[in-house]
């Protein structure tokens, strides 16, 4: 049978890579074993977050069996394969060899969405949803899994997405037509083709992109250039649930569904041991290699070596090792710099825009009142304030990259370009854990209150005048008095209103700088945290490219020791014993290289 002869060669496979001390490869292999004994066919939807592989996976099944939506991230892999009634699961722990040991809690297909929501918040240790639906793309075998998002502008695979990236069939790669391929997702495409070598392309939203095909044909530009073979689909799953729903091919033509129907029906769905042929020939062809590579290195250096060539190479060694410790303390003092920069930088940045928009509101409320304008002045001022938020988070990504440029430079030059995947700075929005700014109380000026101040003014200007003209002979109460009463009442009412519009604008600018503080308070957490975070990255990569240059100084220096102590008896039965594994290595490889022509057979 084909599958004991692809099982035989893995594991002799993996015999090699034990034998070598590989746990990379050898855990690779495992994989790969899994997946030959596995009669699905896995078909990967992967991609980047809010690109709409949920969309597509629900376009190809013509069901809502994916949460999908703006709002909406997939937190854990969605397995869609076929069955006679429709049915949902949510499995609680991996897969192990005992089938018994799995926590398979069935659940309504139609509220599979609310339970996997409810299981998540819960703490519940969810790790996939599978999902069973009649459907005629699916009953060759086909099984979609719709997986997490890579990572935001990730060059690497993600554990939960690269945990199964070696096991699949194909590989679905979700970029929308937006704009073309970044840098990172070509990295990403070329570390997936080494693990799962057929790939296709699908750009979904072309219906709110009017010069995708522009973009269709520089992807294809890019693709070529990086060495890479897929083909590419242009698709809209808005127009795809329009046309179901009414029934129009044209439409669904329109879509750009049929072609990727027909990739997945003609030549995925039932070639399952074609495939599996393919994927363990370009494994098994990829491991041998870096099997082989390592022991010609070993070969090339038993050859003997005079005393003065180990003891040149030993102090060339040791001056590397020595190099490594100086870059450590450069590499670490510049980046304890740069942190400490950033940190008094980024509260400085938003701190004057902050004063900026303070002094705007000092002269809005010079003038205007509260009472009347505060919507219009609420919206501004949350406007002008997010904003500056962004503005200040623009400036601290500009740094970051600044920041991680300065810091790799400091290690050793060939790995200047060893750059680390620092995701970009993305502005948060504190807006929405503050409190709004409330306006000024009593704002309003009861009828009865102006009456009586205009009242309390007038009798003051009637009783005073009145004396006066009574001097004269006048009454107490005539046009003299009368009239300077209602001057002077006037006179009270309107100053009493310009002292309650001067007390609601004083209070209108305590507490909108209330409200500015504390936003500012915690956007400078915000940044805190962000620069905290990138530190840690920063620290991280630099610390482990230089453990492992550290490492492979160590064990050059230990090799040289080694190798200066060993008989030349020594060196020559290992040189024999690599040319023979080197020999059944050539061997394997051939075997490995013949599944790809459907001829292998067990040994």
């Amino acid at each position: 049978m084909i599958e004991t002869a692809l099982v035989e060669l893995i594991d002799r496979t993996t015999a090699e890579c034990v034998g070598q001390q590989r746990p990379d490869l050898h855990h690779r292999m495992r994989q790969i074993r899994n997946r030959v004994l596995d009669p699905a066919q896995l078909v990967l939807v992967v991609g980047e977050p809010k690109q709409g592989k949920s969309e597509l996976v629900n376009s190809v099944v013509n069901a809502a069996v994916c949460s999908a939506g703006e709002e909406t991230t997939t937190a854990v892999p969605t397995i869609v394969r076929y069955s006679e009634e429709p049915s949902a699961q949510l499995v609680q722990q991996e897969p192990s060899p005992d089938p018994a040991a799995l926590d398979r809690l069935p659940v309504p297909i139609e509220r599979v969405h609310n339970e996997l929501d409810q299981a998540v918040s819960h703490g519940r240790p969810v790790t996939r949803t599978e999902i069973s639906l009649p459907r005629a793309i699916l009953k060759n075998g086909l099984v979609l899994m719709d997986t997490p998002g890579v990572g935001s502008v990730s060059a690497s695979l993600t554990a939960t997405t690269q945990a199964v990236v070696a096991e699949a069939d194909a590989l679905l790669m979700v970029s929308d037509a937006t704009q073309e391929l970044t840098t990172n997702e070509i990295s990403f495409l070329r570390q997936a083709t080494a693990l799962c070598p057929n790939v296709a392309l699908v750009q979904p939203k072309t219906d709110i992109v009017p010069q995708w095909r522009q973009v269709v044909e520089l992807n294809r530009k890019h693709l070529s250039n990086a060495g890479i073979s897929a083909k590419i689909f242009p698709v809209s799953a808005k127009i795809r649930v329009r046309a179901t729903s009414a029934k129009d091919p044209d439409l669904n033509t329109e879509s750009g569904f049929p072609p990727l129907l027909d990739y997945l029906r003609n030549e995925l769905a039932g070639k399952h041991e074609e495939f599996t042929r393919k994927l363990v020939s370009h494994n098994i062809t990829d491991v041998v290699d870096q099997l082989m590579t390592a022991l010609r290195e070993e070969l090339s250096n038993q050859n003997p070596r005079t005393a003065t060539e180990t003891l040149l190479e030993l102090e060339s060694a040791q001056r590397r090792a020595e190099d490594l410790k100086r870059a450590v303390g450069r590499w670490q003092k510049t980046l304890s710099e740069g942190i400490q920069e950033l940190y008094s930088d980024i509260e400085h940045d938003f701190r004057e825009r902050s004063w900026t928009i303070q002094h705007q509101v000092g002269e809005i409320f010079d003038e205007a009142d509260p009472n009347t304008t505060w919507e219009e002045f609420a919206e501004w001022l949350s406007t002008s304030l997010s904003e500056s938020i962004a503005d200040t988070f623009g400036w601290l990504d500009e740094r970051r990259e600044r920041l991680t440029e300065q810091v790799c430079d400091e290690l050793l030059r060939e790995h200047i370009r060893t750059l680390p995947n620092v995701e970009r700075i993305q502005a948060p929005d504190p807006l929405d854990r503050v409190p709004e700014p409330t306006p000024p109380k009593n704002a309003n000026y009861p009828r009865k209150d102006q009456i009586l101040t205009g009242l309390r003014g007038s009798y003051a200007g009637v009783l005073m005048f009145g004396l006066i003209t009574s001097m004269a002979g006048l009454p107490l109460m005539n046009v003299v008095s009368i009239s300077a009463g209602l001057l002077l009442g006037t006179k009270s009412l309107n100053e009493e209103k310009d002292s309650r519009l001067k007390r609601r604008q004083a209070e209108a600018r305590a507490a909108v700088h209330r409200y500015v503080d504390h936003v500012t308070f915690q956007v400078n957490k915000e940044g805190r945290d962000t620069i905290r975070n990138l530190h840690q990255q920063l620290y991280d990569h630099c610390n482990r490219v230089t453990e492992q240059a550290q490492a492979q100084v160590s064990r050059t220096i230990q090799d040289i020791k080694r190798e200066a102590e060993r008989s030349a008896v020594d060196r020559d039965e290992r040189a024999r014993e690599i040319k023979r594994k080197l020999e059944e290595l050539t061997v394997l490889r051939k075997r490995a290289a013949m599944l790809a022509s459907n001829r292998i057979a067990a040994a």
